[in-house]
Order: C-alpha cells, then structure tokens, then sequence
C-alpha cells in the first residue's frame, strides 16, 4: 500500500510540469510586453520624454520677452491749486516693448508709452493746454559690476533648471534600464529553472527505482535495513528538491507575468533556451562612459555647484550701472504726438549708479564660505560615484569571466559523469554489475547537470547587469 502511494505521489509530481506549453515566448517579445504593460516602465518612458522636452527651459532667462499694459485712470483728489491744476484729471495710457536679459549681466528693455491727460477746470492763463497726449519712446540698459557680474547669478539658474531636466531624464533612463535588465533575468531564470525541473523529476525517478531495488532486496533478504533506509532518505531528498524547484518555477512565473503586467502564477508560453556553447562565447557588452545614474549624479553635481554660485552672488553687493535714453512727444492731436515722440527734439538722458550692500559682514562671509564648502562636497560626491561605477563593472566583468571559466570545468565534470552513468549502463547489459550502481551513478550525472544549468543562469544573470552599463541599455 505504502508503495503505491509513493507511486502515485510521484506520478502526480511528474505530471504537474509537463502540461504543454502554448506559443513561444521570446526574450525580444517579452521585454517589449514589459516595455508597453508595465505602468512603472511606461510611466519612467512619459517622465524621461517630458525632461527632454524641457531640457532647454533655462534658456527662456535669455529670450526676450514682451510686456504691455493698459489702464485707465480718474482722479479727483483734492490739489493744491485748482487754477493750475484743475480739480479732476483722466489719464489713459498704452504702453508696451521688449526686455532681455543677456547672459554677461546686462539688462535691456525697449518700450514706447502713450497717453491722453485731460484736466478738468484748470485756468488757461495757468494751464494752456489742458487736453494733450504723449508718447515716449524709452530705452533702458543697466549693466551688473558685481553681483551677478558678467551673468555669473543668471547661468546658475540657467545650469539649475537645465541639469534638474537633465538629472531627471537620466534617473528614468536608468529605471528603464534596470527593468528591462531585471526582466531579463528573470525571464533566463524562468528557462533555466524549467530545465532543473526536467532534470529534478528524472532524479526522482530514477530515486524511486534505487528505493524499490532495495526494498525488493530487503524483503528478499538479500539486503540490510540500513540500505533501504538509505535509499528511503534519498528519495525523500530528491521529492524535496523537486517541490522546491516547483516552488521556484510558480515564483518565477509569477513575477516575469508580474513584470508585464499580468496577476498570475501561470505561464504557458515556451520559452527561449540557450545551450552551454553559445553562453561561453558571450562577450562583454560594450559600455558606456558614464552609466545612466552617474549621468544623473553629474547633473546633481552641476545642481549644487550652480545653486552654490547663485547663493553666493545672492550674499555679494549690488553694485551696477544704468543709463535711461527717451524720445519724448506731446501734442493735442494724438497723431502729432506720435510723430513727434521719434524727434529727438524733447529726449531725455540720463545716466547713474546704484548700490546696495548687507551690513552684516561676518554673516555673509560665513555664508559664502558654507557654501563653497558645498561646491568641494558635490565634486566629491560624483567622484565617489564614479568610482563605485567603475569599481561595479570591473567585479561584474571578473564575475563573468570567471563563471565563464567554472562553466567549462562544470562541464567537464558532467562529461566524465556522463562517460561514467553510460559504462556502468554497458556493464550492466553484460552482467557485471547490479542496477543499484547504474542508478546511483545516473544519479551522480543529474547533479553534474544541474550544476551546469545553476552556472550557466549565473552567467547570464551577470550578463543582464552588465547591459545596464550599455548604451543600448538590455537589446
């Protein structure tokens, strides 16, 4: 009764994996269904899309930009001379242009004003004309000397906002990157697994037989309990690594439907299997100079050097020059003042100085130092990260050549295994040897395989991290 269960629990085992799979499953189909259903990869792909797109925001500090204004205006507050000044004055003015700021510290701005003044009850003999318009024409420059001398406060918001777009396009890069790669190593697991599987239910089997040889032997005598029990605990072993190659193969097909967006266990597609051969000729991917992060990491770092420099120039004193050129015209007739605000009859110069300084000295001057500080420390942080980079591939790349090289060994051993399991098959056909010994050297050669298949999943697990340092990121 005993045996017959045994039997039955391991048909049952047996049957489990070997339900047919449906369609293939390519590494090359996967990792685009991971690309277009998983919302974290198609999210990362908006946002590294959208800092691109804003990539050049900083710039605008640089463009032109056009102003204009209108409005109108009733007064009747009480003045000082009604004779003169009459007791109600309306004002409606237009006035539009252009301002820039240049990247080398000077502003611009070019405007032209027009108005109509109409005064209410003013004597003529004081006030003549009581009912004018004007127009000015203006052009105003004033040029930094110290704070923000030679633009150095407008390019560090320049560098701030661009590097923010930049760092944020490279952290979602990597993101991608780091999916994809992920994706890839789970989708080799999967295949590797399925063949630990193949190779675990074959162990099994054979496990079962050496067990039934020695019950046979034990009931005929012909062998002690011990044996039995021996053989007892290596099925029980073996039916242990099977369920957890089992549990592996459900986990794993879990998380590669998990990757592309699908809430399930089962997996029936079949998928891409690569032999020892073409793992060994794998070269090392081609590598870019700057991973994705440290891409971002330079970002950061030009990130705090500028908002450093613009904390800087923030705590110097102002200290600037200014010139102001208007054309001036006034005329009843609004198209006579027009023309005559573009005579150089009635302009206006003028020409100045302005400063402003903080009085608290020691202050200012602890706050430049703090921040040059923080410039030394964000050099320091990219070096770092760069070294751990470069520091990561190299042991990554010494990891796949060396895995490389165990897989050859591995090999090896599976050959001599395999060699062995089929002399001890050949003797057995001539009757020189027992059954007993055939299956525990079959039993030798599935662990030589399966060791293989643990190094080759290895090396391709090494493989998919190291395209994360490619440019072509994992295709």
């Amino acid at each position: 009764m005993l045996l017959f269960r045994m039997s039955t629990l391991l048909a049952l085992l047996i049957a489990i994996p070997t339900v047919g799979f449906s369609a293939q499953l390519t590494l090359d189909d996967f990792l685009k269904q991971v690309e277009g259903k998983n919302q974290s990869m198609t999210a990362s792909k908006l946002i590294a899309e959208g800092a691109q797109e804003r990539a050049n925001e900083g710039k605008l500090i640089f463009r032109p930009n056009i102003f204009a204004q209108a409005q109108s205006t009733i007064d009747k507050r009480p003045t000082a001379n009604v004779n003169a000044q009459g007791d109600r004055t309306d004002n409606n003015f237009v006035t539009a242009g252009i301002l820039q700021q240049f990247n080398f510290g000077l502003q611009g701005k070019l405007g032209y004003n027009f108005s109509h003044t109409r005064i209410y009850d003013a004597s003529p003999a004081f006030l003549p004309i009581n009912n004018f318009h004007d127009g000015v024409a203006t052009l105003e420059l004033s040029q930094s000397l110290w704070r923000n001398f030679l633009g150095r406060e407008s390019r560090s918001q320049e560098v701030i906002i661009t590097s923010q777009a930049q760092a944020t396009k490279h952290t979602e890069n990597y993101k991608i990157k780091a999916t994809l790669a992920q994706a890839e190593l789970l989708y080799w697991s999967l295949s590797q697994i399925r063949k630990v599987v193949r190779v675990q239910k074959e162990s099994l089997e054979r496990a079962q037989k050496i067990r039934v040889w020695n019950q046979n032997r034990l009931k005929s005598g012909l062998a002690e309990n011990s044996d039995f029990l021996q053989s007892d605990a290596n099925y029980k072993a073996r039916e242990y690594e099977l369920k957890s190659a089992m549990q592996d193969l459900k986990t794993l097909q879990r998380s590669v439907n998990s990757l592309r967006g699908v809430d399930s266990e089962a997996l029936d597609e079949d998928l891409e299997s690569v032999d020892s051969e073409i793992i060994k000729k794998l070269a090392l991917p081609s590598k870019e100079e700057l991973r994705e992060d440290t891409k971002a990491a330079l970002e950061i770092q030009k990130i705090s050097k500028a908002s450093a420099d613009l904390s800087i120039e923030k705590n110097k004193p102002t200290f600037e020059m200014y010139g102001t050129y208007a054309l001036n015209g006034r005329d009843p007739q609004a198209d006579q003042a027009v023309t005559n605000s573009f005579k150089t009859n009635h302009d206006t110069k003028a020409i100045g100085l302005r400063f402003v300084a903080p009085l608290d000295f020691g202050t200012t001057s602890d706050n430049i130092n703090g921040y040059r500080k923080e410039q030394i420390a964000a050099t320091q942080n990219f070096q770092r990260k760069l070294f751990e980079q470069e520091q990561q591939w190299n042991d990554l790349a010494a990891r796949f050549e060396d895995a490389k090289v165990k897989l050859s060994l591995v090999e090896k051993i599976e050959e001599a295994q395999k060699i062995k399991a089929s002399n001890e098959r050949d003797r057995l056909s001539k009757g020189r040897t027992v059954t007993f010994q055939v299956l525990n050297f079959e039993q030798d050669y599935a662990q030589s395989e399966l060791a293989r298949i643990q190094n080759e999943t290895n090396i391709l697990n090494i493989y998919s991290q190291l395209k994360i340092y490619s440019a072509g990121g994992t295709k």
